[in-house]
């Protein structure tokens, strides 16, 4: 079973990060409680968007072609990179967030 086949409508869109995504969030959510909630407006915003099969305002385009967006993280907290397919789930390639680093 693939994980688009484990979909649950009710449950909404899932947007799963990466290991390295996985990291940079653990270490928001233990040092800066403001960056970490961007990067929830942010995941809700990806989930929202997809469940109606559009992509959320200010995402750009990185590579139509293999399905990768970026987009801005609120209050200039950095931005996140992303895979959709379609299909759920979107995958969290990547979130950089410079004030942490």
């Amino acid at each position: 079973m693939s994980d688009s086949d484990a979909y649950d409508d009710e449950d909404g869109w899932p947007v799963v990060p990466t290991t390295r995504a996985r990291a940079v969030l653990n270490h928001a959510a233990l040092h800066d409680v403001d960056a970490f909630s961007a990067y929830i407006a942010v995941t809700a915003a990806i989930s929202e968007a997809h469940e109606m099969g559009i992509q959320p305002p200010g995402a750009r385009v990185d590579n139509e072609a293999a399905g990768t967006w970026t987009i801005d993280l609120p209050r200039g907290h950095g931005i996140a990179r992303y895979t959709y397919t379609g299909r759920p789930p979107t995958i969290l390639d990547d979130v950089v967030m410079p004030d942490l680093e």
